[in-house]
């Protein structure tokens, strides 16, 4: 690729997309996006990114008609498309996987040659999230694709929110006690969101960057256990620690202690596949991303008070 062309952009109106968005168009980039917006292309949103030079495309993934005009005369695909907990109609293995399958189809039948996507560290194909392990699957068949293609494994993003600390909001502000699954001693390595962004548009026209796979990590690893205790104590919310087993639900011999923990969660979230992801370590090396992209490198402490107050105002989850 030798020239700025049309990029079609997948996840854009996400955290890490709306950053990468941003960095595109200072570039001059000509973006193409998908979204669902309202099904109305008044949709506020729709609107919003169309007044910035944004090609906008409204329609859902699953829906074959959409993605043959996404691809049509994009010459690269940048998929930063990812969920850490399912919805409704939203499913990881869909969204990780049978999405990928089906755009991987229809790019190279449009003849699209560059392809940078965006999976996440931990993601392997033994692990016990359906997350983790969907994202290794979609890993797997862009690496055997006929595609330009690079690949960013970043470890949890965080800026001026923190994702994964939202969705154990459950978990940090029970009353009483720290409930938590598995042994809390696994360690993750946060990354800030726009370093991400940068590496991914950096790496569009960087021709060292094809046929790579960059992991992507914080200059710091925290025992996942002590970031939630320091996020509790933040919050000025009392109490200890208490371990729930990660097999609990099928330990038909749990202690009390252990029932009242898992009865002071939200319904079904003892089920939910974050808990997984939050039981698994996330760290890795920063030596390839420091060598050649250029990054803040921010830590976790820079954005720890505008994390906190995002996490206030944020609704518990169900």
């Amino acid at each position: 690729m030798s020239t700025k062309k049309l990029l079609l952009v997948l996840g854009a109106t996400g955290f890490l997309g709306s950053i990468v968005i941003k960095k595109l168009l200072a570039e001059k980039y000509s973006v193409r996006i998908v979204t669902r917006g309202e099904g109305d292309w008044q949709d506020n949103a729709a609107s919003k990114y169309r007044k910035l030079g944004i090609d906008v495309i409204i329609g859902d993934l699953a829906t074959p008609r959409i993605m043959e005009r996404a691809v049509d005369n994009a010459a690269a695909i940048i998929n930063l498309a990812g969920v850490l907990r399912e919805s409704k109609g939203v499913s990881f293995e869909f969204l990780h996987v049978e999405a990928i399958q089906q755009l991987v189809q229809m790019a190279q039948a449009a003849g699209i040659e560059r392809y940078v996507h965006v999976s996440c560290l931990g993601a392997h194909i033994d692990s016990q999230s359906t997350c983790y392990e969907t994202k290794w699957a979609g890993e797997d068949i862009i690496r055997q694709s006929k595609f330009y293609w690079t690949i960013f494994r970043p470890s949890f993003l965080f800026g001026e929110r923190f994702p994964l600390v939202e969705e154990l909001k459950p978990l940090i502000t029970c009353k009483m006690f720290l409930p938590f699954v598995g042994s809390g001693v696994n360690r993750i390595q946060p990354i800030f969101v726009n370093d991400v962004a940068s590496c991914v548009t950096q790496s569009i026209y960087m021709r060292d960057s094809v046929s790579q796979t960059y992991d992507l990590t914080g200059p710091k690893e925290y025992p996942i256990l002590d970031l939630l205790l320091s996020v509790r104590k933040a919050l000025q919310i009392p109490g200890d620690p208490m371990n729930i087993p990660s097999n609990f639900l099928e330990n038909k011999l749990a202690s009390n202690a252990i029932k009242l923990a898992s009865q002071a969660l939200p319904k079904n979230f003892l089920n939910n596949d974050i808990i997984k992801l939050a039981a698994e370590n996330s760290c890795g090396s920063q030596d390839a991303m420091l060598k050649n992209f250029e990054v803040r490198n921010a830590t976790v402490e820079q954005y720890f008070e505008k994390i906190i107050d995002s996490l206030r105002q944020k609704p518990i989850t169900k």
